[in-house]
This record gives structure tokens, sequence and C-alpha cells, in this order.
């Protein structure tokens, strides 16, 4: 185990025990998902979104990248070059690109139904002791409604959305809230499919375990999954318990 002292703070003693080798308790181990591709089978159109975000960003002269790199950038990254055009300019760009994403969002999220029977995973993990959360860019409402109707209420201990945290994925802000809501988590695990996941899971400190997305594409990002699954199921075989290394 990796030596830890007083002056460590709470998460960052958290952060070392992930990489532990040693076999521990599912009770201090935190599998935190991701909500959209992940859990649920949502049709939010993310290109679109950002194809429509960067046409704003562009029209408004807030930024001279070149449309190919601004599509490779997070949602998230695109709505921070529009506040900060805001903020040197008195604009008012970003409640025009909130506008953008939640239509597309409420577009998306209908009849969204579980991948992979999540159900039933979520469920058995957490019978079997670890700690469950669930982690969304989305807003808490949306989110809240569209995991109940497809059957995913109660299947974690906590749901963090964007309304939760200060800044969104691929920040580790998400990754550390959810951290903090469960308590008494000593190792980590991200589960999702972009690698904005994997990017809030090395920031905060967890391991990523990447869902139907290849390594080599996730690398070509400066993102190392742990394990590439290509459904939700084998969670329940993995070594969960014995840590990154095994």
């Amino acid at each position: 185990m990796l030596p830890l002292d007083s002056t460590t703070p709470a998460f960052g003693r958290a952060a070392l025990l992930c990489y532990s080798t040693s076999v521990m308790a599912p009770g201090g181990i935190a599998l935190i998902f991701d909500m959209d591709n992940t859990v649920l089978g949502s049709r939010i159109d993310f290109t679109a979104i950002r194809r429509e975000l960067v046409s704003v960003l562009r029209a408004a002269r807030a930024t001279a990248e070149a449309p190919d790199a601004l599509m490779g950038r997070a949602i998230a990254e695109l709505v921070a070059l529009g506040a900060a055009h805001d903020r040197a300019h008195r604009t008012q760009l970003v409640p025009e690109l909130w506008r953008i994403i939640e239509a597309h969002e409420a577009a998306g999220l209908q009849d969204a139904s579980a991948l992979d029977g999540a159900p039933a995973v979520l469920r058995a993990l957490r019978d079997r002791g670890y700690r469950i959360a669930i982690l969304t860019n989305n807003g808490r409402e949306p989110a809240l409604a569209a995991l109940r109707a497809a059957g995913l209420d109660g299947c974690a201990e906590t749901i963090v959305a964007r309304d939760d945290v200060a800044a969104l994925k691929p920040a580790g802000d998400g990754v550390r809230e959810a951290l903090r809501r469960l308590g008494g988590v000593a190792r980590a695990y991200v589960i999702g499919d972009s690698w904005i996941d994997g990017a809030a899971a090395a920031e905060a400190g967890a391991v990523f375990i990447a869902y139907r997305r290849s390594a080599e594409e996730l690398r070509r990002r400066g993102i190392e999954p742990w394990r590439v699954i290509m459904h939700l199921g084998e969670l329940l075989s993995l070594p969960l318990a014995r840590g990154p290394t095994s």
C-alpha cells in the first residue's frame, strides 16, 4: 500500500489508494458510470451539437481555431470559448450555446432505453457491495426523467449532473463530487464510452474502463484505459477488487 500522511487531501488519499495492488472489499470501491451511450442508449447527436456550437462561435469571431480542430473539442470546451468571449466583449453567446445543447438533449433522451440490461448489472454490482454512481454532463431533471423511464432509478446511490459541478467532463469535478457523496471510497473506476470520461477519471485519480471504444482511438487522445469492455455484464467478471495492476 502506498504511504499516506495527514497532509494528503481526502480524495488525494483515495486517488493514491486506487493504485494499491491489495485485494479490497467492494464496499471501498466506487464504480462511476457515464450515462449517455454507456448505461442509457440516448440518441443525442453530439456531432450536430458541436457543428451548431462551432457555427455560433465562428460567426461571433469568438475563436480563430479551424473548424476541424473545434469539432474535435469537447462540448464543455466549446462553451468555455463562448464564455471567454462573453467576458472579454460583453456578448451573450453562452445562453445561445446552452439553448442549442438543451434542445438536442431533450430530443435525444426521448424514449431512450437501458443498454446491456444495465439495471440488472448495476443492481448485481450493488448487491456485491460496490458503490455505484452515475455521472452525466446532462442537466439533472432531464437525466433523472430519462433514467426513470429506462428503469434505472434506484440503481445508483447518487447521480451527478452538470447542475452539481463547476466544470463538466473532461474535467474531473464530477468524479470528485461523486466520490465525495459516496464517502469511504479507497478505489474508483470510471466506466464510459468517450475520451472525456477517461480524461475526467485521470484528472480525479480514478481508473478508466472504456466501453465500446477502442484503446487505439483513446490513446490518440492521450487516454490509457485499464480495460475495454463491449458489454456491461463484463464488469461482473473483472478483477475490480484486486485493482488496476491485475
